[in-house]
Order: C-alpha cells, then structure tokens, then sequence
C-alpha cells in the first residue's frame, strides 16, 4: 500500500520561494523541451538515458535533474501513446461492427485488428504541462529532522539545479507534519525516499509517500453491499447511513462562481466531509464490500436531467468516495468488489420484481409485494445480491 500526504510550504523565506518558483519554472521549460525534440526524434523515447545525451535548457545544468526531467517526458509520452492506442482500437471496434452488419468492407472485416499494422504518431499529440508536478529523489533531496522544542517538524533540504561559486545552491524548506501525516509515522509505515513538489493556486506543496504491506483479506466477517448517492452519500446494507448533510454543500458550490476563491475552498470542504464520512464507515465485522461501478455516470445524465440539478449533480464526487472506500478497504482487509449498476435502484430488494416507478424520490415502494423501504436501503440490498450472484463482479483496481 502507498499513500501520500500534501503540506502547504508556506514558512519558507521569500528567497526560498523565489528559488522554487524558479525551479518550477525552468523545469517546465525544460520538460517541454525534451517532449519536444522526443516527438521530432532528436531524443530517443527510452524508460532512461544518460545525462551525457540530454541537453542543457533553461538554466538546468545539474545531470540528475536533467535526467528526473527526461524520466518524466518519456512517462508522460508513453502515457499519451497509450491513450491513443486506446481510443484507435475503440473507434477500430466501432467500424468493424458497422461494416460487419452491412456486410460491407469485405477486405477490412476480414483482418485481425493486429494485420493493420496500425502506428502511432507522435507529431499529433498535445500534451499539457501547465500544472505538473514534480518528482524527485533521494539524489537531490534529504530530511532534516529538528528538536521537538523547534517552530517545524522537519526540514527538506533541496539541492537546486543551479551552480553558484561552482557550488549547486540549497536551500532548507521548513515542513510541519499534520493529522493525515502522523496518522501514518504513527502507525509504523515507511516514509518513501521520493518527495513531489506542486504548485496549485500560486502556493507550493509537498507530498511525502509512505509505505506499508497490505494485510490479509479477513476469512471471516460479514459481507455488506454499500450504496453511493447524492443525497445520501453511503447507505448500505447493514443500515449505516451515512453524509445526507452533503447535498447542502454541493448546492453550496453550485452557487460559487467557478474557479474563485470561495469556489476552491468550497470544493475543499466537500472533500473534507467525505473522507470523514468514509472514514466513519464501519468495517470492524465486515470483510467484503459490494459497490457499483458508477463509472461516466453522470456524463450518462447529460440531457435526461434539467440543468439546475445537473449543475449540482457535477459537484457530486463519487469517484473520490469510492477511491478513499477501496483505500479503507485495503488497509482492513476488506474485499473491494464493482458490480455492474444498471436496474439496482428499480428492483425491489424483497420480491424481486424490476419496476421503474416504484421510486418515488427517497422511498420504493413495490408494487408487487407491498414493502415500503428507503430507496437508496433497497439498492444497497440489491448490489450485495449482485455481488453474491453475478458471475461478472470484478474486484476493485
């Protein structure tokens, strides 16, 4: 398991902040510049290469970071190679299919997908820096731990790229460690010799890695299936309930003009609350827990909804709720199962009859069998059902 923790640098000197607003931005210059002679076939795409082949660009003179710099353009690179050959086989799938029932295309449909001989090209690609960060290792940071009597924590000690008197310039950034950070040293994991410097917001952050060995999936426990929604954020099957106070916050941002100050920080109360809300989630008995795979769910909504509520629905962070669920998951022995989310909130969890308008905003009520139970309960039942019965549930990655 890794997981990391940011700390604003914010008790650094002015000087120390000009120095990093330098590196920052010399390093995208010279980021972009490698990308850029990769692309035209000046530089070699490899995982690695020697500093001797890389060229100096933008006052970056020290050879490791010109080679952490070519690590990262090759990284971002291949990533972008992937996405390509990706989205190309998705629209090859398309075609095939359309030509195939046409009985079109003879030639074309009569060849494997691998007998095009399809290439990528690098000269098409787009590729955005604007906000990257960067990663950086033990060759060129240290950790300068203080007396507990002191102002900080601890200190990063960052050699920089520039040469001053024929000596590469350092500077002491001071760090505070926080909840979030010591929950981690407290508990025994190893801190990862790679730190990350970003910038967001004019501010600069550190994120320090750490690393532990996931335990054992428990053999015994209870299995529970967990709804994720936008009125109530968890409700699962074993009647936790569980963040109905957060579609007052979605409402709240809604209001904000996008990309203003009080728009970020509403964004970040939001986040705040669900990482409590996950993290009040009770898995002491449990050791599987069902989700559904609510992946492009709300770009599915666009046009079924009216603009007001989708403009809410947007601000509805479900992928993060899942994401910090499996982490949970991970670090307690849970088995993190998606199952397919089609029908759940139109089945009742009863009878099993499949009636759309037996929801009627919070409550289902079937029908067929004549129970009355909360809507978001009932597809919680039914994702658990799934997730005993559908031979397709897939863990979680």
């Amino acid at each position: 398991m890794i997981r990391t923790s940011k700390h604003i640098l914010k008790y650094q000197t002015n000087s120390k902040t000009s120095i990093l607003e330098r590196i920052y931005s010399d390093y995208k210059l010279c980021l972009e510049h490698y990308i850029y002679l990769i692309t035209l076939g000046q530089l070699p795409l490899k995982i690695f290469l020697s500093s001797k082949q890389l060229p100096e660009y933008s006052n970056i003179v020290r050879s490791h970071w010109k080679g952490l710099i070519y690590k990262q353009a090759s990284e971002i690179i291949h990533s972008n190679l992937k996405k390509q050959k990706d989205n190309r086989f998705k629209k090859f799938k398309k075609v095939y299919a359309y030509f195939k029932s046409k009985n079109r295309q003879l030639i074309f449909t009569s060849k494997k997908y691998s007998e095009l001989n399809l290439k990528s090209h690098l000269s098409y690609m787009k590729f955005d820096i604007e906000n990257i960060s960067m990663n950086i290792d033990a060759n060129i940071f240290d950790v300068l731990v203080v007396n507990k009597s002191k102002e900080f924590d601890e200190f990063i000690r960052l050699i920089s790229p520039y040469k001053e008197n024929k000596h590469y310039v350092a500077i002491n950034i001071p760090l505070n460690h926080h909840k979030h950070s010591l929950k981690f040293l407290k508990s025994g994991w190893n801190r990862k010799s790679t730190i990350q410097l970003s910038k967001i917001n004019n501010s600069f952050y550190f994120n320090l890695f750490y690393e532990a060995k996931a335990p054992e999936i428990k053999e015994i426990g209870n299995s529970i299936g967990l709804d994720c929604g936008y009125k109530k954020l968890i409700v699962t099957s074993d009647s936790q309930f569980l963040g109905q106070e957060l579609e007052q916050q979605y409402t709240k941002i809604s209001r904000k003009k996008q990309g203003s100050k009080a728009f970020n920080r509403s964004l970040i109360e939001r986040n705040k609350l669900i990482n409590q809300y996950c993290n009040k989630l009770d898995l002491s008995n449990v050791n599987r827990l069902v989700v559904e795979d609510l992946k492009g769910v709300k770009s599915n909504s666009k046009g079924r909804i009216r603009k007001s509520f989708s403009n809410k629905l947007q601000r509805w962070s479900y992928l993060q709720t899942l994401a910090k669920l499996e982490r949970r998951c991970e670090e307690n022995g849970v088995y993190f199962q998606k199952v397919n989310p089609a029908y759940t909130s139109q089945v009742c969890s009863s009878c099993g009859t499949q009636d759309k308008s037996a929801r009627k905003g919070e409550i289902y009520s079937c029908k067929v069998c004549g129970v009355v139970i909360d809507a978001d309960y009932n597809a919680s039942i039914n994702i658990l059902h799934r997730g005993d019965y559908n031979p397709s549930t897939t863990k979680g990655v």
